[in-house]
């Protein structure tokens, strides 16, 4: 049986009975069948599981304000003009639906903007519309209406900027409030426009979703605007998703924020994800580099950093060598730059990136110093090795071919890509034209080499285990 009204077993009707028994002596902000089964099928009608859910839940709504928060709380203004949410139209069946557009989501600059309890409150608020929303369809279809379905936009989703560990821990957090305190509530998460990193991404948080929840999920492939019009008709879909409504607007901005990169003006203070008390630390000094080697053993390894300077810009790199062997002394032409050296602004705001390793083999990090004739810097970082987890799995696409959207700005090495570029002569120059640092003295027309280029006794990267810096 599916445990849904009208659909019990015996067994399951005398687990709604106890449940309702337990909890007589308490004031719920729901009271028929409906709302007590929601809460037991997200325990496999464990009575004393959803009795304990439940009472930690009234306790949740009083130190949140649930019952008024519609009315009683606004959220924060970046998170009113960034968060990229919101209600539009219904699909076929009479659910309402909610977009999320993940893709456009900056978890950086939200980190760095806005409080977790702000953002939990946030979802609070939305889960509260829902609630609203179910009582409004309720009584416009004349039938019992209590889940949502949600349209997951992944456009703009990249490893790079999604694969962010306070990011992360907020998307974690914010499953286990949701799962916690509003069981039961989705009936179809479709998902479009998912680049070809969605599966590595989906592996991180899948742990932090419900199986039931996990049932529900439908990924589209390339043909996702047509797919997409299989559960929702095209008079309630915005022009931007294969749809009719809101011309000239075709993403109907004014139920669904687009959000995007939060600017600087809003940010609280520089935020770091690990304490400088945590990481390593080293200094550069003016006019040389330092390499650091680590070895992945294991295919789809994913190198985690981030690091952080006390004054002043760096250059930052990896490589990967070729061939596995730790040898010294390894000409340039013999590695594959994977993160192109770029001038990093780590003293205004905290760096970090993450690089997907296609192949095993030796990577090589670098900070480059050597355009700076007068200062050194120190630097902070931390950087940890993910091995994949051959224990996870996706659920079933609705389609085999790859999903859509741009090219992604995430790094992946040992595939001969875009991102994986073989350095020709030493030549280290994917940031010609950055803006010179206040520290280089040098004018214009001063023929020593340009910045980031790398100085002549630079040719080599001289192996160590605990890091070797070069002058």
């Amino acid at each position: 049986m599916s445990g849904h009204v009208g659909d019990l077993s015996p067994a399951q009707e005398e687990a709604l009975r106890k449940l309702k028994a337990s909890l007589s002596d308490v004031t719920l902000p729901e009271n028929d069948d409906y709302f007590f089964l929601r809460w037991l099928r997200a325990v496999k009608f464990d009575v004393q599981r959803a009795e304990d859910r439940l009472r930690k839940h009234l306790e949740f709504r009083r130190e949140f304000g649930a019952d008024t928060i519609l009315t009683d709380w606004s959220p924060p203004e970046v998170l009113v003009k960034y968060f990229p949410t919101g209600f539009f139209g219904e699909d076929r069946d009479g659910h309402p639906v909610y977009y999320d557009n993940v893709g456009n989501l900056d978890p950086r600059g939200l980190h760095r903007s806005s409080k977790l309890e702000d953002i939990v409150k946030l979802k609070v608020m939305q889960s509260e519309m829902w609630q609203a929303k179910f009582r409004e369809f309720t009584e416009q279809k004349g039938r019992k209406i209590e889940t949502i379905t949600c349209v997951i936009d992944m456009e703009n989703l990249s490893f790079h900027r999604h694969y962010y560990r306070p990011g992360i821990n907020l998307f974690s957090e914010l499953s286990g409030v949701l799962q916690r305190n509003y069981p039961e509530r989705n009936h179809l998460i479709l998902v479009v426009k998912a680049p070809r990193i969605f599966p590595a991404l989906y592996n991180l948080v899948k742990h932090f979703i419900d199986e039931n929840t996990r049932s529900k999920i439908v990924i589209f492939g390339a043909n996702w605007k047509e797919e997409l019009l299989q559960y929702i008709s095209p008079d309630q879909l915005p022009q931007a998703y294969g749809g009719t409504r809101c011309e000239p607007d075709p993403m109907c901005t004014n139920f669904i924020t687009v959000g995007g990169d939060i600017p600087p003006e809003y940010y609280m203070t520089n935020l770091t994800e690990t304490s400088k008390e945590d990481m390593e630390s080293v200094v550069v000094s003016r006019g040389s580099s330092y390499e650091r080697e680590f070895t992945v053993e294991l295919p789809e390894t994913v190198i985690r950093w981030e690091f952080i300077t006390s004054d002043h810009d760096i250059s930052f790199g990896w490589y990967q060598k070729s061939g596995t062997k730790r040898r010294r002394f390894l000409p340039m032409t013999e590695m594959s730059e994977v993160v192109p050296m770029k001038r990093k602004n780590s003293h205004i705001i905290p760096e970090s990136g993450s690089l997907l390793c296609s192949t095993a083999g030796i990577y090589v990090m670098k900070f480059d110093n050597s355009y700076s004739w007068t200062r050194s810097k120190e630097v902070f970082y931390s950087v940890k090795l993910l091995p994949p987890d051959t224990e996870l799995s996706m659920p079933q696409m609705a389609t085999e071919e790859d999903g859509t959207g741009e090219e992604e700005e995430f790094y992946e090495c040992g595939d001969g890509g875009p991102e994986d570029r073989t350095v020709h002569n030493g030549d280290l120059r994917p940031h010609e034209g950055d803006p010179r640092p206040d520290d280089d003295p040098r004018p214009d027309d001063d023929p020593r080499p340009d910045e980031g280029d790398p100085r002549p006794d630079e040719g080599d990267l001289r192996p160590d285990e605990g890091g070797q810096s070069t002058t």
